[in-house]
C-alpha cells in the first residue's frame, strides 16, 4: 500500500510552490527583504508579488498563498502507521494521535507529511505555524474517500499509578540529594520557598535518562496522572541541557510501558480544585510554572508544556476560571488569537504582551524576565 501511495505521489503535479533558490524579495506587510514568492511549478514564472510568505514568521507571520489547488500543511510526527487500506494512525510530536484518512495526507517523508488544510480544521492538530504549500490533487483518485469513513473509535487515555510516582519519588529521596533543578532553585530561593513549591508540583528527581533530571508530573482536576516528562537542566544556569541533542523524554517512554496512550493536561492542573479564589495564570515552560509560583504566589500557575498546547483540549478545564497567559517572546500573536477563538467558547482569558515590549531575545519567557529584574 506504502507502494501504491508512493507511486500516486510520484504522478501528482505540485502547481504552486515556495520559491526553493536563496532569492529574497520585499516583504509587502513589513518591507523587510525577507520575502519568498509562490512560483508556478510548470512555467517557473513567479506569481503576483504579494503570493508568498515572509520568513521573519514570529514578527511578521504574513503568508498569502495562490487561491487553487489543495492547500496542505506540514506536520512532524513521531509515528505514522498504516492501519487500514483507508486510513493512518498519527502520532504527533506531543504524543496526540490522530487517526488521518489517507486521502487527507498529500505528501509523506519518514519524519513528516503534508495534510490537507480541510482536514486539519475539523482535527485537533495544532498547524497554526507550520509550513504550508499547494497540491494539484486532479489526478488522486481516492480525494472524497474520507465522506465514506466511519468516525474512529475514541482511544481511553493511560495513566500512570499512584504507586509508580511513590516509587520514584522515595527512590531518588533515598540518595539524598538534590536534581539539577532543585540544585538551581535553592541557590535562588529560599528551603521554605522551594520545598513548598515542590510539594506544590510533586517535583521529582530521577536518574532514569540522565542522572539528576526533573520528572514533572501531569495531574489532572481528578487526582490522575495523565503523563510525566523527564528533562534534564543545568544546576547553575536553569537552563535545559540541549546540546549534543535535546534532553526531554516521556516517563512512559523511558519505563517502556506497553500501550499507553498519552492524553496530556496542563502541569499543575490539579491546584485549580484547592483555591477558588485565586485567578489561574498560564505559561508554556513546567519550570517557569514552578518559579512564578513563589515570585507571585497570589495566582496558580499552569504550564501547557509546549507553545502549541495552548489549545481548547487543554484548557477546558478552565473555562468557567479568569485566566491570564503570558507567552514566550515572539509568541504573543499566536496566543492572542488563540484566545480571541476561546472567548467565542465562553471562556475569560487575557493575554499580556509584557516580553514583547522588552528588548529580550525570542524564547525568553516571564521567569527571565524576574530573575533580571531582580
Amino acid at each position: 500500500m506504502f507502494l501504491l501511495t508512493k507511486i500516486i505521489y510520484q504522478m501528482e503535479t505540485f502547481k504552486y510552490s515556495l520559491d526553493k533558490s536563496s532569492k529574497k524579495n520585499l516583504c509587502p506587510n513589513c518591507n523587510k527583504n525577507t520575502f519568498v514568492y509562490y512560483v508556478n511549478t510548470e512555467t517557473g514564472n513567479n506569481l503576483t508579488t504579494d503570493f508568498g510568505r515572509c520568513d521573519r514568521e514570529q514578527n511578521c507571520n504574513y503568508h498569502k498563498a495562490p487561491p487553487k489547488g489543495k492547500r496542505g500543511y506540514l506536520i512532524p510526527f513521531l509515528a505514522l502507521q498504516d492501519i487500514s487500506i483507508k486510513a493512518f494512525k498519527l502520532v504527533d510530536v506531543n504524543g496526540v494521535i490522530s487517526i488521518i484518512p489517507k486521502s487527507q495526507i498529500l505528501e509523506q517523508n519518514k519524519e513528516n507529511c503534508f495534510i490537507s488544510e480541510w482536514y486539519l480544521k475539523t482535527s485537533t492538530i495544532n498547524y497554526l505555524n507550520n509550513e504550508s504549500k499547494y497540491f494539484n490533487t486532479d489526478l488522486t483518485p481516492f480525494i472524497n474517500e474520507v465522506r465514506a469513513l466511519k468516525q474512529p473509535k475514541q482511544v481511553e487515555p493511560s495513566y500512570h499509578s499512584l504507586q509508580l510516582q511513590n516509587k520514584l519519588i522515595n527512590q531518588y529521596n533515598n540518595q539524598k540529594n538534590d536534581d539539577n533543578l532543585t540544585a538551581f532553585l535553592l541557590n535562588n530561593f529560599t528551603f521554605d520557598e522551594v520545598q513548598k513549591a515542590s510539594q506544590d508540583y510533586y517535583l521529582t528527581g530521577a536518574n532514569l535518562c540522565w542522572n539528576d533530571a526533573t520528572i514533572f508530573w501531569q495531574i489532572d482536576t481528578s487526582e490522575q496522572i495523565r503523563s510525566a516528562k523527564i528533562m534534564l537542566y543545568n544546576k547553575y544556569t536553569g537552563k535545559r541541557i540541549k546540546e549534543p541533542y535535546n534532553h526531554i523524554n516521556w516517563l512512559h517512554k523511558a519505563i517502556k510501558e506497553p500501550n499507553f496512550n498519552l492524553y496530556q493536561c496542563l502541569f499543575g492542573l490539579h491546584l485549580i480544585n484547592e483555591d477558588y479564589q485565586k485567578n489561574i495564570a498560564i505559561v508554556e515552560s513546567e519550570k517557569t510554572a514552578i518559579i512564578m509560583s513563589i515570585f507571585l504566589p497570589e495566582f496558580i500557575w499552569l504550564a501547557t508544556g509546549s507553545k502549541s498546547n495552548f489549545k481548547f483540549e487543554l484548557l477546558e478545564p478552565l473555562k468557567k476560571r479568569k485566566c491570564f497567559a503570558f507567552p514566550d517572546k515572539g509568541e504573543f500573536n499566536n496566543w492572542s488569537n488563540k484566545a480571541k477563538e476561546l472567548k467565542t467558547k465562553g471562556f475569560k482569558i487575557e493575554v499580556s504582551n509584557l516580553l514583547e515590549q522588552t528588548s529580550f531575545k525570542n524564547g525568553f519567557d516571564l521567569a527571565d524576565y524576574y530573575f533580571n529584574r531582580n
